[in-house]
């Protein structure tokens, strides 16, 4: 627990502060690998790395997505959330750029991860970050850098991820179930 206040607290002064402008494309450490697939390995800042990953069924254990935020030398911050938790929000099919994004829950803090394209723009590449609120309090936001270590699934990996395990997303309500329920 201690590692995890340290963590908020880093990252509540980052936001108070100005958030980070330290660019360094050098890969800083080595991320732990995923069991599943990668949605987003990154580095956002000198010596930190976000990465999440679609992990599949194992045993009794449902599909879930895990993040990683980790810097170097230190103890990094670990979260799942099971695919029942219907954290994923698909693109609603308007606007400019194509985003999805999966929501981590963790004592009050939301870690909304994004993916986002700029469907309109000729020369747009994908982009990806991760997002950090408690409340309605924006905490601090990390924007994946352009760099050789970045890695970002192509559009639709969540939701790919999501149908194959058998969720549907109902777009009148804006919500998942379980496709055998599609029709209640």
């Amino acid at each position: 627990m201690r590692n995890k206040s340290l963590f908020t607290s880093l990252l509540t002064l980052l936001a108070l502060g100005g958030g980070l402008s330290v660019v360094d494309t050098a890969p800083a450490f080595a991320a732990p690998n995923c069991s599943g697939e990668t949605f987003i390995s990154c580095n956002v800042a000198k010596n930190k790395h976000l990465q999440i990953c679609i992990e599949p069924a194992n045993g009794d254990a449902e599909p879930k997505f895990t993040y990683q935020f980790t810097e170097k030398d230190k103890d990094g911050l670990s979260l799942h959330e099971d695919f029942s938790a219907k954290t994923v929000s698909p693109w609603k099919g308007v606007g400019r750029a194509i985003t999805s994004t999966v929501t981590f829950n963790n004592e009050g803090y939301k870690y909304q991860v994004w993916q986002s394209f700029d469907r309109l723009d000729e020369e747009a590449e994908l982009e990806a970050g991760v997002h950090i609120a408690k409340g309605d309090q924006d905490v601090a936001s990390f924007t994946c850098q352009r760099d050789a270590q970045t890695k970002i699934a192509p559009l639709f990996a969540l939701e790919d991820a999501m149908e194959q395990a058998g969720w549907c997303y109902i777009q009148d309500r804006f919500e998942w179930q379980q496709c055998t329920d599609k029709a209640q």
